[in-house]
């Protein structure tokens, strides 16, 4: 079934089960965000990239909802902690006159939870060496699942810096496997 959602364009992405503090600037970003919290379903957080193009914006993207807020002392910015709920794909997009976007959106069915193996824990151990060095990561993540590999994948999807175009290519498949061999030769390249 297809649905309206408000939306904002993010270098950063939250995906399902996650938290991420986004950062909505004063003028065209804080009015969509506006717009988009008069939506009782949340709104939908989506990535662009930029090329020597220009911007590059992608078509999967997931619904939040807001839990904190606070403004920047630095330059007035609003700094929002979103929960990310599910993943969906923008069949059509429109542009309001106040210059906020929505997207007739459809829903993606959610990766289903795997049980982690044993040859695969490394994700969950380096996930926690992560949380260690940067507790800001560990604070936003309260309800870990170690032993689940669908959210090892999404939380590493979130904080690596994997071009928006190589995690659209994998939030577009029915389960983590893909993503976790992609993670996986990552991770046993020599750096």
């Amino acid at each position: 079934m297809k649905q309206s959602l408000p939306l904002l364009f993010q270098k950063r992405h939250v995906l399902p089960g996650g938290r991420m503090p986004i950062r909505i600037a004063p003028g065209p970003q804080m009015e969509a965000f506006k717009a988009a919290l008069l939506s009782s379903e949340g709104f939908g957080i989506c990535m662009f990239d930029e090329n020597e193009h220009g911007h590059e914006f992608f078509h999967i993207g997931t619904r939040v909802t807001v839990e904190d807020f606070d403004t920047s002392a630095i330059d007035g910015s609003l700094i929002v902690t979103v929960y990310g709920h599910e993943n969906f794909r923008i069949h059509a997009l429109e542009q309001s006159e106040s210059g906020a976007i929505s997207g007739e959106c459809e829903l993606i069915p959610q990766w289903p939870e795997v049980k982690i193996r044993n040859e695969q824990r490394i994700l969950a151990d380096k996930l926690k060496q992560m949380f260690k060095k940067h507790p800001e990561l560990n604070q936003l993540n309260q309800k870990k699942q170690f032993n689940n590999l669908s959210w090892l994948c999404q939380r590493w999807l979130e904080i690596l810096p994997v071009p928006a175009s190589e995690k659209q290519m994998l939030l577009n498949t029915p389960s983590c496997m893909d993503t976790y061999d992609y993670l996986m030769s990552i991770m046993h390249k020599p750096h």
